[in-house]
């Protein structure tokens, strides 16, 4: 019988995040991670955990709460927190993608400031089409759909919004594996150089059968400053192509609460070397196979 993972206990994970961001000279105040359980305390009990950390010096240590099978108007929750205003327009093309019934909103947080970013999980693969051109975006948002069209970019899994660089974020559902050619072309998107073989074969050796890809688009401008690539790793703490100090230490040491772990490493692109750096997630509560296995299956139906 599988093991099941623990309930979420929230004085744990306020002790256990607080432990990792100092280890990892990340900003932390237990008085607003309080205030953001508590603003979704009903949830909890049933959220899928994540925590996230990039190669940045002192950067900022999120964690994300998914909602899995729940609809949540999480920009009515945030709104009552006073984290944003109802009418942001980053909250309306949340609400905006959320309109369809096969879609969940989940959330970022930094622990020292409050909301980072909404996120929607789409159970079906939305057309890249409907997403740009969502009723209520920017004209220069549909702008950029030939752009990602010739570059092979279709089928959209997720969609968020980033309440800190007030951007928006696309992500792709691509066949797994990379050559020279595709990477040139989803990278050239964000003005960065092409990928050196070596990095070419990390991601394409780690990104099988499937992958995810990120767009990352200033809604008022269209400019794309940065794209990413995903891949789930067993054990990134030992991933042989990880030499960034900060991230094996995040992977080292972060707590988790489920029985079987999930690394994701993630590598992104932007013009010029300071916008290219890593990012690493890890389950902490609420992973299962299972589920995975389940948001996979619709993907492919």
């Amino acid at each position: 019988m599988a093991a099941s993972a623990e309930k979420f206990d929230r004085s744990t994970f306020q002790s256990e995040l607080s432990t990792l961001c100092h280890s990892l000279d990340a900003p932390y105040s237990s008085k607003v991670t309080e205030q953001i359980l508590e603003a979704f305390d009903e949830y909890l009990d049933d959220s899928y955990v994540w925590l996230r950390c990039t190669s940045k010096p002192a950067d900022v240590v999120n964690f994300r709460l998914a909602f899995h099978g729940k609809r949540v108007d999480t920009t009515a929750i945030l709104a009552s927190a006073g984290w944003i205003g109802i009418d942001d327009e980053l909250a309306k093309m949340v609400r905006s993608w959320s309109s369809q019934e096969d879609t969940e909103q989940w959330c970022d947080f930094d622990p020292s400031r409050g909301i980072a970013k909404s996120w929607i999980y789409f159970r079906r693969l939305q057309p890249i089409q409907e997403i740009l051109c969502t009723h209520g975006l920017p004209a220069s948002v549909a702008s950029r759909l030939p752009d990602l069209q010739a570059a092979g970019l279709e089928h959209v899994n997720y969609a968020a919004v980033d309440y800190a660089n007030r951007s928006m974020n696309v992500y792709f559902l691509l066949p797994g594996g990379l050559t020279a050619e595709r990477a040139a072309r989803y990278v050239a998107l964000a003005g960065s150089t092409p990928l050196s073989e070596a990095d070419v074969q990390i991601i394409s050796d780690n990104t099988h059968p499937m992958q995810t890809f990120g767009v990352t688009i200033v809604p008022e401008t269209g400019h794309i400053p940065r794209v990413a690539f995903y891949a789930p790793v067993k054990n990134a703490e030992n991933f042989p192509s990880l030499k960034n100090e900060r991230l094996r230490k995040f992977f080292s040491e972060h707590p988790s609460h489920d029985p079987q772990k999930l690394h994701i490493l993630s590598w992104s692109y932007g013009a010029g070397d300071s916008k290219t750096y890593m990012k690493g997630e890890a389950s902490y509560a609420g992973y299962s196979e299972e589920l995975s296995r389940d948001m996979f299956l619709r993907w492919i139906e």
